[in-house]
C-alpha cells in the first residue's frame, strides 16, 4: 500500500502484508531492518484492525514529523476508497482536534478519483515485475523455470517492491493528481516531462522466459499481466485484496491454536539455505578474471547475508546487486 502527499515530498514506507508474523529465515526484530512496514494477516489481506494500526501508529506520526520539519500546521486529509477493510460505515478515523482525518470516496469511483490508482500503483507493480523477470532470466540458469520461481524469497520480494517504490519520482506522483485537476492552488504542473520508455524491453524479457518455459506468450497476455488484471472463468476482472472476518471465524481462530499462523512457513516464497547459497563458489585458486556472472551474484548474496544486521551496508550491496542485473541484461542484448 503506497501513501504519499500530493507533490511526493513525503513518501511513506510501503505497507506490506504477509501471512506469517515471523517469516522463516527472518532474524528476531526483523521489522526494524526492512525497507517496508511489515504486517501480517491470515490471508495476507488488509483488515480493519491492520489499517487502524497503520493509521494511528504510522500515518499520524509521519504527518506530524513532516509538518514540524517544514514549519507547517500538522494537518492532513487521507483520501481512501470505502472498501470494508478501511471503513465500516460509522467509525471515522481522525485525531481529537480533527486536523488529521480520512475522507472516503463514494463507491465505484476509485479508479477515476484516487490519485494512486491513476498511475502510481501500476508503475510500482510494473517495476517490481521487471525485477522478478530479470532474476528468472539471468540467475539459476541451470534450473527449470518452476524451480527458479521457488528460489524467489519473501525478503527478495520485499526488497524489489521497496526499490520499485523508491524509483517512483515526485513528478510521477504530481502527474497522478494532474489527471484530476485542471488547476490547483500553489502547484505548478510539469507539462514537459516525457513518459518514460520503461516498457521497451518487456517483450524481450517475456520472450526469454518463453524460451525457458517452452511457452508462447501473446501481446494480449503481456498487457493483462502488466495491468495486473486477473479474470475468472467468465472473463470478469477479479480484484481481492481485503477481507472482513465473520464472528465465527474470529472465534475459531482464537480457540484453534493449532491453526495459529505465527510461525507459518510461506514455502513457495522462502529460499532454503541450499538455494540461497547455490552451488559451490569458485575455488581460492581461480583468478578474478575467471569469475562469471552467476558466481559473482552468488558471492554477493553471501556477503549480503553476512552483513544483514547492518541496514546501511545491506542497502548499498542490494543496490549494487540490482545494478549488476541491469548491466548483465544490457550486455546480453547488445
Amino acid at each position: 500500500m503506497p501513501c504519499s502527499n500530493m507533490d511526493g515530498s513525503l513518501k511513506m514506507k510501503l505497507m506490506f502484508i504477509g501471512v506469517a508474523e515471523n517469516p522463516r529465515g527472518f532474524p528476531r526484530g526483523f521489522q526494524q531492518s526492512l525497507p517496508v512496514s511489515y504486517y501480517n494477516s491470515k490471508k495476507a489481506w488488509m483488515t480493519r484492525q491492520l489499517f487502524r494500526t497503520w493509521f494511528y501508529d504510522e500515518f499520524i506520526p509521519a504527518v506530524r514529523k513532516f509538518s514540524a520539519e517544514h514549519d507547517l500546521e500538522p494537518s492532513a486529509l487521507l483520501v481512501l476508497d470505502n472498501c470494508t477493510a478501511h471503513y465500516d460505515g460509522c467509525d471515522d478515523l481522525k485525531i481529537d482536534d480533527g486536523l488529521i482525518q480520512v475522507m472516503y470516496l463514494p463507491p465505484n469511483v476509485t479508479a477515476e478519483c484516487q490519485p494512486m490508482d491513476q498511475s502510481v500503483i501500476n508503475a510500482i507493480k510494473t517495476r517490481y515485475k521487471r525485477k522478478l523477470m530479470l532474476k528468472l532470466v539471468l540467475e539459476n540458469e541451470d534450473l527449470p523455470l518452476e524451480q527458479r520461481l521457488k528460489n524467489v524469497s519473501l525478503r527478495q520480494s520485499i526488497d524489489w517492491i521497496a526499490e520499485a517504490w523508491d524509483e517512483i519520482s515526485q513528478v510521477t506522483i504530481e502527474n497522478s493528481w494532474k489527471k484530476l485537476f485542471d488547476e490547483f492552488p500553489g502547484c505548478e504542473w510539469s507539462m514537459s516531462e516525457q513518459a518514460e520508455d520503461f516498457f521497451a524491453d518487456f517483450k524481450s524479457l517475456v520472450a526469454s522466459i518463453d524460451g525457458i518455459a517452452g511457452t508462447n506468450t501473446t501481446d494480449e497476455q503481456i498487457q493483462l499481466w502488466l495491468e495486473d488484471r486477473v479474470v475468472d472463468s467468465n472473463g470478469t476482472t477479479v480484484s481481492i485484496t481485503s477481507e472482513v472476518f465473520r464472528d465465527e471465524e474470529i472465534v475459531s481462530a482464537v480457540l484453534n491454536k493449532a491453526d495459529d499462523l505465527t510461525f507459518t512457513e510461506e514455502e513457495w516464497l522462502d529460499t532454503t539455505p541450499e538455494a540461497l547459497n547455490g552451488s559451490a563458489l569458485a575455488t581460492e585458486n581461480e583468478e578474478p578474471e575467471d569469475i562469471d556472472f552467476p558466481t559473482a551474484m552468488k558471492s554477493l548474496d553471501n556477503v549480503i547475508q553476512f552483513v544483514q544486521n547492518n541496514p546501511a551496508q545491506t542497502l548499498k550491496l542490494k543496490t549494487l546487486r540490482t545494478e549488476l542485473l541491469e548491466a548483465e541484461w544490457k550486455r546480453r542484448n547488445l
